[in-house]
Protein backbone atom coordinates (compact mmCIF):
# COMPACT_ATOMS: atom_id res chain seq x y z
CA UNK A 1 0.00 0.00 0.00
CA UNK A 2 1.40 3.36 -1.05
CA UNK A 3 2.20 5.67 1.87
CA UNK A 4 3.55 9.19 2.07
CA UNK A 5 6.83 7.89 3.49
CA UNK A 6 7.35 5.96 0.24
CA UNK A 7 7.15 9.24 -1.69
CA UNK A 8 9.73 10.85 0.57
CA UNK A 9 12.02 7.81 0.38
CA UNK A 10 11.79 7.63 -3.39
CA UNK A 11 12.34 11.36 -3.86
CA UNK A 12 15.49 11.25 -1.74
CA UNK A 13 16.90 8.31 -3.76
CA UNK A 14 15.87 9.86 -7.09
CA UNK A 15 17.53 13.17 -6.26
CA UNK A 16 20.70 11.66 -4.77
CA UNK A 17 20.90 8.70 -7.21
CA UNK A 18 22.72 6.95 -4.42
CA UNK A 19 21.14 4.79 -1.70
CA UNK A 20 23.80 5.50 0.90
CA UNK A 21 23.51 9.28 0.56
CA UNK A 22 19.71 9.06 0.45
CA UNK A 23 19.67 6.98 3.66
CA UNK A 24 21.94 9.50 5.36
CA UNK A 25 19.69 12.34 4.21
CA UNK A 26 16.66 10.53 5.62
CA UNK A 27 18.46 9.65 8.87
CA UNK A 28 17.82 5.93 8.43
CA UNK A 29 19.78 2.77 7.62
CA UNK A 30 20.23 1.77 3.99
CA UNK A 31 18.67 -1.76 4.11
CA UNK A 32 15.17 -0.64 5.16
CA UNK A 33 15.36 2.15 2.56
CA UNK A 34 16.20 -0.32 -0.20
CA UNK A 35 13.41 -2.62 0.99
CA UNK A 36 10.89 0.22 0.97
CA UNK A 37 11.81 1.19 -2.62
CA UNK A 38 11.47 -2.43 -3.76
CA UNK A 39 8.06 -2.62 -2.08
CA UNK A 40 7.04 0.61 -3.82
CA UNK A 41 8.03 -0.79 -7.22
CA UNK A 42 6.08 -3.98 -6.50
CA UNK A 43 2.99 -1.99 -5.55
CA UNK A 44 3.25 0.06 -8.74
CA UNK A 45 4.06 -2.95 -10.89
CA UNK A 46 7.03 -1.30 -12.59
CA UNK A 47 10.68 -0.44 -12.04
CA UNK A 48 11.40 3.11 -11.03
CA UNK A 49 15.17 2.77 -10.77
CA UNK A 50 17.84 0.97 -12.75
CA UNK A 51 20.52 -0.26 -10.36
CA UNK A 52 24.00 -1.40 -11.23
CA UNK A 53 27.07 -1.87 -9.08
CA UNK A 54 28.30 1.52 -10.20
CA UNK A 55 25.21 3.72 -10.52
CA UNK A 56 21.52 4.26 -9.97
CA UNK A 57 19.40 5.77 -12.77
CA UNK A 58 15.77 6.68 -13.14
CA UNK A 59 13.61 4.80 -15.58
CA UNK A 60 11.03 6.67 -17.67
CA UNK A 61 8.40 5.54 -15.17
CA UNK A 62 10.69 6.75 -12.36
CA UNK A 63 11.01 10.24 -13.87
CA UNK A 64 7.24 10.51 -14.22
CA UNK A 65 6.66 9.25 -10.68
CA UNK A 66 9.22 11.71 -9.31
CA UNK A 67 7.33 14.65 -10.81
CA UNK A 68 4.10 13.43 -9.28
CA UNK A 69 5.74 12.76 -5.91
CA UNK A 70 7.13 16.30 -5.83
CA UNK A 71 3.72 17.80 -6.62
CA UNK A 72 2.00 15.66 -4.01
CA UNK A 73 4.50 16.48 -1.25
CA UNK A 74 4.44 20.17 -2.17
CA UNK A 75 0.63 20.19 -1.95
CA UNK A 76 0.80 18.38 1.36
CA UNK A 77 3.24 20.95 2.73
CA UNK A 78 1.04 23.79 1.46
CA UNK A 79 -1.99 22.19 3.11
CA UNK A 80 -0.05 21.83 6.37
CA UNK A 81 0.99 25.49 6.31
CA UNK A 82 -2.51 26.63 5.44
CA UNK A 83 -3.98 24.61 8.30
CA UNK A 84 -1.50 26.13 10.73
CA UNK A 85 -2.19 29.66 9.42
CA UNK A 86 -5.95 29.09 9.65
CA UNK A 87 -5.56 27.85 13.22
CA UNK A 88 -3.58 30.99 14.00
CA UNK A 89 -6.25 33.21 12.42
CA UNK A 90 -4.04 34.21 9.48
CA UNK A 91 -6.06 32.52 6.72
CA UNK A 92 -9.72 31.88 6.01
CA UNK A 93 -12.86 33.99 6.23
CA UNK A 94 -15.05 35.76 8.75
CA UNK A 95 -18.78 36.30 8.24
CA UNK A 96 -19.72 39.69 9.68
CA UNK A 97 -23.18 41.24 9.90
CA UNK A 98 -23.49 44.99 10.26
CA UNK A 99 -26.18 47.49 11.08
CA UNK A 100 -27.38 49.89 8.42
CA UNK A 101 -25.45 52.89 9.72
CA UNK A 102 -22.13 50.99 10.03
CA UNK A 103 -21.65 50.88 6.27
CA UNK A 104 -20.97 54.61 6.07
CA UNK A 105 -17.78 54.74 8.13
CA UNK A 106 -17.49 52.08 10.83
CA UNK A 107 -17.34 48.99 8.63
CA UNK A 108 -14.97 50.45 5.98
CA UNK A 109 -12.62 51.72 8.70
CA UNK A 110 -12.52 48.35 10.46
CA UNK A 111 -12.10 46.52 7.16
CA UNK A 112 -9.07 48.59 6.19
CA UNK A 113 -7.45 48.13 9.60
CA UNK A 114 -8.05 44.36 9.58
CA UNK A 115 -6.65 43.89 6.06
CA UNK A 116 -3.38 45.52 7.11
CA UNK A 117 -2.68 42.74 9.61
CA UNK A 118 -4.70 39.86 8.10
CA UNK A 119 -4.65 40.24 4.30
CA UNK A 120 -5.48 36.56 3.74
CA UNK A 121 -8.64 36.52 5.86
CA UNK A 122 -11.69 37.49 3.81
CA UNK A 123 -14.51 39.47 5.41
CA UNK A 124 -17.90 38.34 4.12
CA UNK A 125 -20.29 41.10 5.14
CA UNK A 126 -24.07 41.37 5.15
CA UNK A 127 -26.35 44.14 6.33
CA UNK A 128 -28.90 43.06 8.94
CA UNK A 129 -31.15 44.54 11.59
CA UNK A 130 -30.35 43.68 15.20
CA UNK A 131 -32.94 40.97 15.70
CA UNK A 132 -31.85 39.05 12.62
CA UNK A 133 -28.10 39.41 13.23
CA UNK A 134 -28.36 38.07 16.77
CA UNK A 135 -30.43 35.11 15.54
CA UNK A 136 -27.80 34.46 12.85
CA UNK A 137 -25.02 34.71 15.42
CA UNK A 138 -26.83 32.28 17.70
CA UNK A 139 -27.26 29.80 14.82
CA UNK A 140 -23.59 30.05 13.79
CA UNK A 141 -24.50 31.59 10.42
CA UNK A 142 -22.22 34.57 11.14
CA UNK A 143 -19.11 35.02 13.27
CA UNK A 144 -19.52 38.60 14.48
CA UNK A 145 -21.98 41.48 14.34
CA UNK A 146 -21.44 45.25 14.26
CA UNK A 147 -24.48 46.54 16.07
CA UNK A 148 -26.06 49.62 17.62
CA UNK A 149 -27.75 49.01 20.99
CA UNK A 150 -28.07 45.22 20.62
CA UNK A 151 -30.16 43.04 22.92
CA UNK A 152 -27.25 40.99 24.29
CA UNK A 153 -28.17 37.60 25.74
CA UNK A 154 -26.09 35.39 28.02
CA UNK A 155 -24.44 33.36 25.24
CA UNK A 156 -22.97 36.50 23.68
CA UNK A 157 -20.19 38.85 24.61
CA UNK A 158 -19.20 42.13 23.02
CA UNK A 159 -16.47 44.71 22.63
CA UNK A 160 -17.43 48.42 22.47
CA UNK A 161 -15.96 50.13 19.42
CA UNK A 162 -17.07 53.74 19.23
CA UNK A 163 -19.61 56.34 20.23
CA UNK A 164 -21.18 58.83 17.83
CA UNK A 165 -23.37 61.87 18.42
CA UNK A 166 -27.01 61.56 17.47
CA UNK A 167 -28.03 63.72 14.53
CA UNK A 168 -31.33 64.80 13.07
CA UNK A 169 -31.86 64.21 9.35
CA UNK A 170 -33.97 66.91 7.72
CA UNK A 171 -35.14 67.88 4.26
CA UNK A 172 -33.44 71.00 2.89
CA UNK A 173 -36.86 72.62 2.91
CA UNK A 174 -37.20 72.16 6.68
CA UNK A 175 -37.15 75.43 8.69
CA UNK A 176 -34.16 74.17 10.73
CA UNK A 177 -32.18 72.87 7.74
CA UNK A 178 -29.56 75.59 8.00
CA UNK A 179 -28.69 74.85 11.63
CA UNK A 180 -25.57 72.87 12.58
CA UNK A 181 -26.98 71.95 16.00
CA UNK A 182 -30.52 71.92 17.32
CA UNK A 183 -32.53 71.22 20.46
CA UNK A 184 -34.64 68.09 19.95
CA UNK A 185 -37.63 69.96 21.37
CA UNK A 186 -37.59 72.08 18.21
CA UNK A 187 -38.73 68.96 16.31
CA UNK A 188 -41.62 68.12 18.64
CA UNK A 189 -44.21 69.09 16.01
CA UNK A 190 -42.58 66.96 13.29
CA UNK A 191 -43.35 63.39 12.33
CA UNK A 192 -40.41 61.00 12.93
CA UNK A 193 -39.54 58.16 10.60
CA UNK A 194 -38.56 55.03 12.56
CA UNK A 195 -37.98 51.41 11.65
CA UNK A 196 -40.45 48.82 12.99
CA UNK A 197 -39.63 48.15 16.65
CA UNK A 198 -39.31 44.37 16.20
CA UNK A 199 -36.25 44.88 13.96
CA UNK A 200 -34.18 46.45 16.76
CA UNK A 201 -36.19 46.90 19.98
CA UNK A 202 -33.50 48.48 22.12
CA UNK A 203 -32.43 50.95 19.44
CA UNK A 204 -36.07 51.88 18.78
CA UNK A 205 -36.63 52.49 22.49
CA UNK A 206 -33.46 54.60 22.63
CA UNK A 207 -34.71 56.88 19.84
CA UNK A 208 -38.20 57.28 21.31
CA UNK A 209 -36.68 57.73 24.76
CA UNK A 210 -34.65 60.71 23.53
CA UNK A 211 -37.83 62.45 22.43
CA UNK A 212 -39.51 61.71 25.75
CA UNK A 213 -36.45 63.05 27.58
CA UNK A 214 -36.86 66.23 25.54
CA UNK A 215 -40.42 66.49 26.81
CA UNK A 216 -42.63 65.19 24.00
CA UNK A 217 -44.11 61.97 22.62
CA UNK A 218 -42.98 61.64 19.00
CA UNK A 219 -45.43 61.09 16.20
CA UNK A 220 -43.90 58.21 14.22
CA UNK A 221 -44.26 56.32 10.96
CA UNK A 222 -42.47 53.05 10.18
CA UNK A 223 -39.93 52.63 7.40
CA UNK A 224 -37.07 50.09 7.09
CA UNK A 225 -34.00 52.02 5.99
CA UNK A 226 -31.40 49.99 4.13
CA UNK A 227 -29.90 52.56 1.78
CA UNK A 228 -29.58 56.23 1.02
CA UNK A 229 -32.29 55.90 -1.60
CA UNK A 230 -34.78 54.99 1.12
CA UNK A 231 -33.65 58.02 3.13
CA UNK A 232 -34.90 60.05 0.19
CA UNK A 233 -38.34 59.83 1.81
CA UNK A 234 -37.17 62.57 4.17
CA UNK A 235 -36.86 64.95 1.24
CA UNK A 236 -40.07 63.83 -0.42
CA UNK A 237 -42.31 63.80 2.66
CA UNK A 238 -42.53 66.23 5.56
CA UNK A 239 -40.78 63.94 8.11
CA UNK A 240 -37.51 63.83 10.10
CA UNK A 241 -35.28 61.03 11.43
CA UNK A 242 -32.61 60.41 14.06
CA UNK A 243 -29.37 58.57 13.27
CA UNK A 244 -25.70 58.22 14.30
CA UNK A 245 -23.47 60.99 12.98
CA UNK A 246 -21.56 58.86 10.44
CA UNK A 247 -24.71 58.61 8.30
CA UNK A 248 -24.15 62.19 7.16
CA UNK A 249 -21.10 61.08 5.16
CA UNK A 250 -23.38 59.79 2.38
CA UNK A 251 -26.64 61.68 2.62
CA UNK A 252 -28.92 61.64 -0.44
CA UNK A 253 -29.47 64.83 -2.33
CA UNK A 254 -31.92 67.09 -0.57
CA UNK A 255 -31.12 65.84 2.95
CA UNK A 256 -29.11 67.73 5.60
CA UNK A 257 -27.99 66.84 9.11
CA UNK A 258 -27.88 68.71 12.41
CA UNK A 259 -26.36 67.50 15.69
CA UNK A 260 -28.77 67.05 18.59
CA UNK A 261 -27.33 69.02 21.50
CA UNK A 262 -30.26 68.79 23.91
CA UNK A 263 -30.70 66.26 25.26
CA UNK A 264 -27.05 65.35 24.65
CA UNK A 265 -26.93 61.79 23.35
CA UNK A 266 -24.54 59.33 21.73
CA UNK A 267 -25.00 55.98 20.06
CA UNK A 268 -22.59 53.15 20.81
CA UNK A 269 -21.42 50.62 18.22
CA UNK A 270 -20.21 47.26 19.51
CA UNK A 271 -18.94 44.00 18.02
CA UNK A 272 -21.00 41.10 19.32
CA UNK A 273 -19.68 37.54 19.20
CA UNK A 274 -20.41 34.15 20.74
CA UNK A 275 -18.67 33.48 24.03
CA UNK A 276 -17.78 29.96 22.90
CA UNK A 277 -16.06 31.12 19.69
CA UNK A 278 -12.28 30.50 20.07
CA UNK A 279 -11.36 31.88 16.62
CA UNK A 280 -8.09 33.84 16.63
CA UNK A 281 -9.25 35.67 13.48
CA UNK A 282 -12.40 36.81 15.24
CA UNK A 283 -10.35 38.07 18.16
CA UNK A 284 -8.01 39.87 15.74
CA UNK A 285 -11.01 41.55 14.10
CA UNK A 286 -12.13 42.92 17.45
CA UNK A 287 -8.63 44.15 18.25
CA UNK A 288 -8.36 45.83 14.83
CA UNK A 289 -11.73 47.49 15.34
CA UNK A 290 -10.77 48.95 18.71
CA UNK A 291 -7.40 50.12 17.39
CA UNK A 292 -8.97 51.71 14.32
CA UNK A 293 -10.99 54.16 16.41
CA UNK A 294 -8.71 54.58 19.43
CA UNK A 295 -6.72 57.41 17.86
CA UNK A 296 -9.87 59.48 17.40
CA UNK A 297 -11.01 58.91 20.95
CA UNK A 298 -14.09 57.00 19.78
CA UNK A 299 -12.96 53.63 21.20
CA UNK A 300 -14.63 52.75 24.48
CA UNK A 301 -13.25 51.13 27.59
CA UNK A 302 -16.32 51.02 29.79
CA UNK A 303 -19.22 49.29 28.03
CA UNK A 304 -22.69 50.17 29.23
CA UNK A 305 -24.83 47.81 27.17
CA UNK A 306 -24.88 44.82 29.49
CA UNK A 307 -28.40 43.62 30.26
Amino acid sequence: MLELRHLRYFMAVAEELNFSRAAERLHMAQPPLSAAIRQLEQDLGTELLLRTTREVRLTEAGRSFLEGARRTLAELERARRDAQRAAAGELGQLRVAFSWSARFETLPTIGRAFRLTHPDVSLLTEEMWNARMLAALRAGAIDAALSLCPEIAGEFSYVPIRREPVIALLARSHPLAGEEAIDLRELSADEFVLFPRELAPRLYDFMVGLCREAGFEPATRSESFHSGWELQILADVDVVALAPASVRLELPRGIVAAVITNPPAQLETVIVYRKDDPSPANRALREAAVAAFSSSGDALKAPDLRP
